[in-house]
């Protein structure tokens, strides 16, 4: 029998990392739809721009390398439509353009490809692109439509508030979207349900205990932190007590960031970003230990 070793994610079940991504990619274009409705065709040329330019990224990369092309498998799709989502509308697109070339040649392509990179290459992208040109990315845009068609939209108590507190990155648009979204990739055992309860249950209780309004903690990042970023086989933990772990220190970290800085969006990206850079000490130190070892 053949045995093979390679880095996650791992095929289990019959499940495919093709299918996995793009049912997570699925997840993201609605909210993408979503986020044209509100802010314009400016929204639509960011994604189109950022999404363009990571699948050429990758598909430069492996024909230089001589490597078989992987663009099916959806990774660089998704990274592409992450990073324009992280952002608000009305940043010049030669910023998502080079934040997903960031993002996919130096993140994920620099450290071994799919399954071997240290940080969410949508993330680091992010931090690079808000430390380069943290003016141009800052958010500053509002929404044309009214609180009251939130409301109705997003089917959420403070969806009206966190819009008009200044979230305009275009992932903010539908909390409504990201949590129906992400019990089905949990229903369908796509992600596992540890790491986005405890980051949850963390945050909302920390939150509580500082006397924090909840609607400027619960916000669209939030819960695409909680099931899209967070959940990347790659730069979490494998381990089930790990899991746990790794998701109560994404919302201790969203909530120290936030309550310093008053800005639990931006407070989500650099938790989760911290968070990967400890995943594999984690790991480690709740793998199961070796039949000797434990009996010495």
């Amino acid at each position: 029998m053949k045995l093979s070793v390679s880095n996650p994610p791992h095929i289990k079940q019959g499940v495919t990392v093709k299918t996995i991504m793009w049912s997570k990619i699925a997840i993201l274009v609605a909210v993408g739809l979503m986020a044209v409705f509100v802010f314009g065709l400016s929204a639509l040329a960011m994604i189109l721009v950022s999404t363009i330019s990571a699948v050429l990224t990758e598909a430069g990369i492996q024909k230089m390398t001589k490597q078989e092309l992987t663009i099916k498998d959806g990774d660089a799709v998704s990274i592409g439509i992450l990073i324009a989502l992280l952002l608000p509308s009305t940043v010049p697109l030669w910023i998502p353009a080079i934040g997903a070339f960031f993002g996919v040649a130096l993140v994920k392509h620099a450290f071994g490809g799919l399954g071997s990179t240290l940080f969410n290459p949508a993330i680091a992208a992010w931090v690079f692109m808000n430390m380069s040109w943290g003016a141009l990315t800052k958010v500053s845009s509002v929404s044309h439509i009214g609180s009251a068609s939130y409301n109705i939209l997003f089917l959420g108590k403070y969806s009206d508030i966190i819009f008009e507190s200044g979230a305009g990155m275009l992932a903010e648009v539908s909390s409504f979207i990201l949590v129906i979204g992400g019990l089905y990739l949990i229903y369908k055992k796509y992600i596992d349900w540890r790491i986005p309860s405890s980051f949850v249950v963390t945050t909302v209780v920390m939150a509580l205990l500082l006397g924090e309004d909840l609607s400027y903690v619960i916000t669209g990042m939030l819960f695409l932190g909680v099931f899209i970023l967070a959940t990347e086989t790659a730069t979490s933990p494998i381990t089930k007590n790990g899991r746990f772990i790794y998701g109560l220190l994404c919302g201790v970290l969203t909530i120290m960031y936030g309550f310093i800085s008053s800005n639990y969006v931006v407070a989500v990206l650099y938790a989760v970003f911290f968070a990967n850079a400890v995943a594999p000490f984690i790991e480690k130190n709740t793998s199961p230990k070796p039949v000797d070892e434990v009996a010495l």
